[in-house]
Formats: structure tokens, C-alpha cells, sequence
């Protein structure tokens, strides 16, 4: 597909402060014969889940989450229902809810009648019982796990991007797509809440709606005419109606406008960078596969049919997979549902052809990407999930001092201390180095603040979620690394220190993530974390301040202009002194957390 044509649009200033890692799904029923061809594809599997399927298994769901799977291929209604798609939380209780099947997307979802139990390990299982159109059942049952937060989603969605872009000029075989910075609810998602229409009369255009499951992406498809007319404007719209897992509205409509060229786009799509890399060794027994695309990619065609990994000696053993796609990067990962065997020889396929991936214009990729990798015998850190805390730059206990003048992009919070004790803005009227909002317990704070107990509450409990989970041994055995880092290259992976963690002035830490945007890096320090003056992380081969995390059982202090990468997680106070940058969080938790002190610092949330 021609990017002068069809590109992906976001919304400018939304994503500076959207964290999220957009995920994607899965196969569509777009194409009557997706997985009905030959060997595997005969199988109906599930391609997509939300809660994402992970090992080990994703923490912090809200307590009013609902559940969706999507399959690779159509599924009979009939066989999905309470005796085929459950629910319990923890494994042994049974959680009663409703089921409904959404032949558009193949997702099938399940809506707890109440609310889960909080900081429970929920298991969820698709059974056998649940066959596809023509009568084969599931090779076996799918099961996948997830640990609930301490309470409920109450934040509205928000639309992170959508193609064609505003004022884009677009082929006339487009597909609208939508993305949203989480999972929505797919049933919310439907020609009442994505619509189309040109825009001289306000002529509505008729279509289909789909949802990709953990790619966050809502699909418009038109149907009457299938074609849209050439060189004609187009005003798109997504209503108040779409909802998220937890039942919450976007909350205003979201409306764009396009145009469209006198032009098919008949480009086929290309694979531009797989991970691992071909032939690559010692690759974790847990890896999220990647394969880039030249283009946005609908993410109906990415399902366990179109993308498959088996061992490379027994290529008919198709691995489990799990998929997710982001629409921003045009990049679909593959989460293996199980562990890989160590010491042993992959191979990833990405089929092309009229069974394969293809474009937002139905363009096929013109021939099979194949490559091969071998493991090794670690397992793979996965991101510490920050839940309700991911959007702010500081969230403090006792108070946030600021000294003018800094720049801070994210939100501000403190809890449960007064909001009297968010003290130093420069201008507290107005707050003006604060991109984000102040959010304080009661009205006594700054001008600026807006009182908010319930989303700080939220916000803190999950912070500490996220310690836990930081520290939890299910990440297994950590690196021991002696106290000062300064000079040292590390490698994705765990990291620990039963003293301190130091960076000696002026010196330098490399986080090297090899190639890999998934790399995650995780430091963790007994006692405390100090870095001196002029000291600073740098980040190289990919590695991402988003992916990132320190966790100190007291106080961590960044040094007099140092330069920091990641979320920081303190048991006690974290100071930036004069003129520290930090791309990534402040967050302290628990009963002896302290104080947050930022002298003429820079805070900026880091880019997922």
C-alpha cells in the first residue's frame, strides 16, 4: 500500500501521554475461507485474547473487566455459551456470566455478572466443545491466566489513532481502521458506533464493522458502494457508544475527515524486520516474536493460520500463539501461549497469498516470510505493569516539592497526603510546568489541581501492585551486579543488587536491547539508588525508556544534571536534583513512602 495514500493518523498531543502498548488480534470474517485450506488451518484455534494470554501471566485487570477471544477462522454460535467459555477466580470458583459470539470479528465474549475478585489469579479456558462452521472442534482446550487488580477500571477510552489520517488522501479500496489506547468491548463496537459518511449532504456509507481483538482496532469495511468514490471528501465518526472491557464510554465523539484519490492501491505489503533475527542463538524459552510490516496491515488476517512457529525438525508441531498488532508500528508480535523447549531450533512463518496477511486494501504479501532461530535455556523479563499509575510523571505519599523551573510531562498526584503539600509551581493558578493535570486529595493544593481521591487511590494501589510485581519470583533468578554500574553494558534481563545501586559522576550505564523493542530491562537495588552528577543511562540497539524499570527498597536519588531512563518505583523519597532529566516515572508506595523533590528538573513520560 502506498503510504502517500493510506498512512496511519494519530491525534497530536493524545499519545505524548497515552501509555500503552496498543496490542492486536486476529483473523477476520472479511474472507469466507481464511483457515478453511489445508494441514493446520483445518484447526480452529484462538488467535487473541484480552486479558492477553502471557507467561507469566499478566497482573493489575480490573475487578469489572469482561473477557474476548478471538478465533483464527468462523466459529458456530452455537457451541460457545457458559458450558464452553468459562471463568474462574481463583481456579476452583466458578464465575457465573453471559456469552456472546460476534460473527463479524470471530470474537466470542464472556461478561462476569458481577465483579472479580480483587488481587486474584483468574484462569479462563475455551474448551473443546467449541467448534468452527463446519464441525471441527479446538485440538484442545485453550486455558490462560490473569491476576486481577484492587479494583475497578472507571477511566474513559481514548482513540490513539486511526487511517485513513485526518485530511489523508486515500486509495478508493480503503478499510477505515480506529485504535484505542485499550481493549474495547467488541460487541460496543458496531455500524452505531463507527460510521462513514461523505461529507457534501452527509450521504451515509454503508459497511461492516469489525474489532481486532488486542489490537485495539475497530475496522470499517465498506460494503454499498464497496468502492468509495473517487475523489470525494468523507467525514468518519466514533461515537460515545463504543466502550471499553470495564463498560466505560469514550467520552466525547471522535470525528475526522478524508478525501480519496482517483486510484486502487495494489501495492503488496513487505516484511521489513523479524525478531529474533534470523539465526539468531540463546534466544529466552518465553520470546514475543516480531515481524514488521512495510505498511498498516488490516489486523482481521493476523491470526494462528497466517502466522504459525513450530519446531524447525517437526514443522507440523505448530506452537500456540498468541497475537497482538500495533497499528502505529505496523508490527505484530507473537506470544507463544507456553514455554518454549530449550536448546532447540524455530521456525516463524508469515504466509502470504490469498490465505495469507494482507494490507488495508485486501493486497496480499506477495510470498512467505520464513525465518529460523534457536533458544537458549533463560526465560525473558516482561514489562511491571503500572495500571492506573502509568500516566503519571510524579505520584507521591507525604508531598511533591517542586523548584522552579521544571518541565513535566505527565500527570502529578499526591495521595494520601493533603493536597496543601504540592508546593513550588512556579505559577499555581495555572501550573504551566505541568503538561498533564495535578490531581490532589481535597481543594486545598494549587489552583491547578483538581481533586480526584478515587483516581489517586487507584492510581497508588497499582503503584504498589507494581513493586510486587517488580520484586515477585515468578521473574526468577536475578544477575547479581556489584553497586557502582558506571561503565557496564547490560543486556535485557534482571538485575539485582542486595545493597545499593550507584552511578559515579560523570560516568555512564548502556542499556543494550540488541535489536529487540520488546527488550525489557528491570534493576532492582535492596537498599537505595543514587546517581551522581553529570551521570547518565544510555539507551542502545532499540532499548526504550518505556521498558525500563528501577525499584529501590528506600530512597532513590538522581544526581545534580544526570540523565535517567525508566520507571522509577521507590520504597521511600525520589529526589531530581537540580537540573536531572528523567524520561519515564516518579512513583513511590507503601506506608514509609515519602516525599517526591523535583529542583529544576525534566520529567517527560516515555513513548510506549
Amino acid at each position: 500500500m502506498s503510504h502517500s495514500l493510506l498512512r496511519s493518523g494519530h491525534l497530536a498531543g493524545v499519545l505524548a501521554l497515552v501509555s500503552a502498548v496498543t496490542l492486536a488480534a486476529c483473523g477476520g470474517g472479511k474472507d469466507p475461507i481464511l483457515g478453511l485450506g489445508t494441514g493446520p488451518a483445518l484447526v480452529p484455534s484462538v488467535s487473541a485474547t484480552a486479558p492477553l494470554a502471557r507467561q507469566p501471566a499478566v497482573t493489575g485487570v480490573a475487578t469489572n473487566t469482561q473477557l474476548a477471544a478471538t478465533f483464527n477462522k468462523p466459529m458456530d454460535p452455537a457451541t460457545l455459551n457458559t458450558g464452553t467459555v468459562l471463568l474462574a477466580c481463583p481456579s476452583a470458583s466458578p464465575v457465573a456470566g453471559t456469552v456472546t459470539y460476534e460473527p463479524n470479528s470471530r470474537v466470542v465474549s464472556f461478561v462476569p455478572l458481577g465483579l472479580l475478585p480483587a488481587s486474584t489469579l483468574c484462569v479462563a479456558t475455551v474448551t473443546t466443545g467449541a467448534k468452527d462452521a463446519l464441525g471441527v472442534p479446538l485440538a484442545s482446550d485453550f486455558v490462560w491466566s490473569f491476576e486481577t487488580a484492587a479494583s475497578a477500571d472507571t477511566q474513559a477510552p481514548l482513540v490513539t489513532g486511526f487511517v485513513p489520517a485526518l485530511n489523508a488522501v486515500a486509495a478508493t479500496n480503503a478499510q477505515i481502521t480506529v485504535s484505542f489506547n485499550e481493549d474495547m468491548a467488541p460487541l460496543s463496537l458496531n455500524t452505531a458506533s463507527l460510521m462513514l459518511n461523505a461529507t457534501v449532504g452527509n450521504v451515509p456509507i454503508s459497511g461492516t464493522v469489525s474489532y481486532a481483538v488486542g489490537a485495539r482496532t475497530a475496522t470499517f469495511t465498506p460494503t454499498n458502494p464497496a468502492l468509495l468514490p473517487a475523489n470525494t471528501d468523507f467525514t468518519a465518526t466514533v461515537s460515545t457508544l463504543a466502550t471499553d472491557l470495564a463498560g466505560n464510554p469514550l467520552a466525547a465523539n471522535m470525528v475526522w475527515t478524508f478525501s480519496t484519490a482517483n486510484a486502487l492501491d495494489s501495492t503488496a505489503p513487505l516484511v521489513s524486520l523479524t525478531l529474533p533475527a534470523p539465526g539468531n542463538l540463546g534466544i529466552c524459552i518465553n520470546p514475543i516474536l516480531t515481524a514488521q510490516f512495510s505498511e498498516a496491515m488490516d489486523p482481521l488476517s493476523l491470526t494462528t493460520s497466517t502466522l504459525t512457529l513450530a519446531p524447525t525438525s517437526a514443522p507440523g508441531a505448530a506452537v500456540g500463539l498468541v497475537l497482538s498488532y500495533d497499528p502505529l508500528t505496523n508490527t505484530v508480535s507473537m506470544n507463544p501461549s507456553s514455554m518454549l523447549s530449550a536448546q532447540t531450533a524455530y521456525t516463524a512463518t508469515v504466509r502470504s497469498g490469498t490465505l495469507g496477511v494482507k494490507d488495508l486494501a485486501n493486497n496480499a504479501l506477495a510470498s512467505d516470510k520464513v525465518w529460523s532461530f534457536t533458544t537458549g535455556n533463560a526465560t525473558c523479563q516482561v514489562p511491571v505493569v503500572l495500571g492506573a499509575s502509568s500516566g503519571f510523571a510524579i505520584l507521591a505519599s507525604a508531598s511533591v516539592t517542586n523548584i522552579p523551573t521544571s518541565t513535566i510531562v505527565g500527570h502529578v498526584g499526591l495521595t494520601p497526603d493533603t493536597g496543601a503539600n504540592i508546593t513550588g509551581f512556579s505559577s499555581p493558578l495555572t501550573c504551566p510546568e505541568v503538561v498533564g493535570q495535578i490531581y490532589a486529595v481535597d481543594s486545598t493544593g494549587p489552583a491547578c489541581a483538581l481533586p480526584d481521591g478515587v483516581l489517586l487511590s487507584q492510581a497508588k494501589t497499582d503503584a504498589l501492585a507494581a513493586f510486587a510485581n517488580a520484586n515477585h519470583a515468578v521473574r526468577g533468578t536475578p544477575v547479581s551486579v556489584t553497586t557502582n554500574l558506571a561503565g557496564l553494558t547490560l543486556y535485557p534481563g534482571l538485575y539485582e543488587s542486595l545493597t545499593s545501586l550507584d552511578l559515579s559522576a560523570g560516568g555512564a550505564l548502556t542499556l543494550d536491547a540488541q535489536g529487540d523493542p520488546n527488550a525489557v530491562f528491570l534493576l532492582r537495588s535492596a537498599t537505595s539508588i543514587t546517581t551522581l552528577s553529570t551521570s547518565q543511562i544510555v539507551l542502545s540497539g532499540g532499548a526504550k525508556a518505556s521498558q525500563v524499570f528501577w525499584t529501590a527498597g528506600s530512597a532513590i536519588t538522581l544526581g545534580v544534571n544526570s540523565v535517567m531512563k525508566g520507571t522509577l518505583l521507590a520504597g521511600t523519597a525520589v529526589t531530581l536534583q537540580t537540573g536531572a532529566n528523567l524520561e519515564g516515572r516518579a512513583l513511590n508506595q507503601g506506608p514509609a513512602a515519602a516525599a517526591i523533590t523535583c529542583d529544576a528538573c525534566t520529567i517527560t513520560l516515555p513513548t510506549p
